[in-house]
């Protein structure tokens, strides 16, 4: 009897785990990825070029920067823009600093080469988030592209 409870607990305890992700979410997540068509991320307003976010330093515009790399990465090099916030990703999500990011004008995303930048811009719109973009490359494209002729004339 024992060996039979354990064995039926045991059953049981593997085939809820099996069931055990979040039904919710997962419909969500269908609802945002099934437009994701090849033609509709090739056209996507989701990234912006190194080459387009100097124009946007060079030429004064709104937005803001969101550094999501680690402090420690960011203690090496980093924006000294007054237009740019250090957030880590992994702080990025908390209300504090989600209260930091305004609606009203671009907000991009930026981290070494944008994989980081990538999860946090989805992550953004999954929420609610309109006016998120994705420096394509991250920092290293930023630099390729920082040509005497594209840095901000101050």
């Amino acid at each position: 009897m024992k060996k039979t409870l354990l064995t039926s607990l045991l059953s049981l305890t593997l085939a809820s785990s099996l069931m055990g992700y979040d039904a919710a979410k997962a419909e969500s997540y269908n609802a945002f990825y099934s437009n994701m068509t090849q033609k509709v991320c090739a056209s996507s307003k989701l990234f912006i070029s190194a080459e387009d976010t100097m124009k946007l330093i060079q030429e004064d515009k709104k937005y803001l920067l969101v550094d999501v790399r680690t402090k420690g990465e960011a203690s090496v090099f980093k924006f000294s823009d007054a237009k740019a916030l250090l957030i880590p990703i992994e702080n990025l999500f908390e209300k504090k600093n989600l209260d930091k990011l305004p609606t009203d004008i671009p907000v991009i995303m930026v981290c070494h080469s944008g994989t980081r930048g990538t999860m946090a811009a989805v992550g953004l719109k999954q929420i609610g988030f309109k006016n998120i973009q994705v420096l394509k490359g991250g920092f290293m494209a930023l630099a390729k592209a920082n040509t005497p002729a594209a840095a901000p004339q101050k």
